[in-house]
């Protein structure tokens, strides 16, 4: 059976098992989640802005149209550039229902 979700979020659990779960994000500049893992991979899809990503080791600057995929256990989180307006995304969780372990 196909969903149409007029929602900016979509928990899978809750709508029938599906396995995945996603919300839009739109983060004011200077803004973002700290530090987490997740025991499943994140995908980023950037519609517009620019931000900072913390992805492990690495430090990505990333832009409207980019895609960052974060692998399972990798701690993750990002902030949205200064100055350049909010950054807005889908943040895609690869579950049918999100686990978030914050990292201090």
């Amino acid at each position: 059976m196909a969903l149409h979700i007029r929602n900016t979020d979509l928990p899978g659990d809750d709508h029938g098992g599906v396995p995945v779960s996603f919300f839009i994000q739109a983060s004011p500049p200077g803004h973002g989640p700290g530090p987490h893992t997740h025991p499943y991979a994140e995908v980023f899809v950037l519609h517009e802005g620019t931000g900072t990503f913390l992805a492990g080791e690495a430090i990505i600057e990333a832009s409207g149209g980019s895609v960052v995929v974060v692998p399972p256990g990798e701690v993750h989180g990002f902030t949205a550039s200064p100055g350049a307006g909010p950054l807005r995304m889908t943040c895609i969780h690869v579950s049918d229902h999100m686990i978030t372990e914050w990292v201090e």
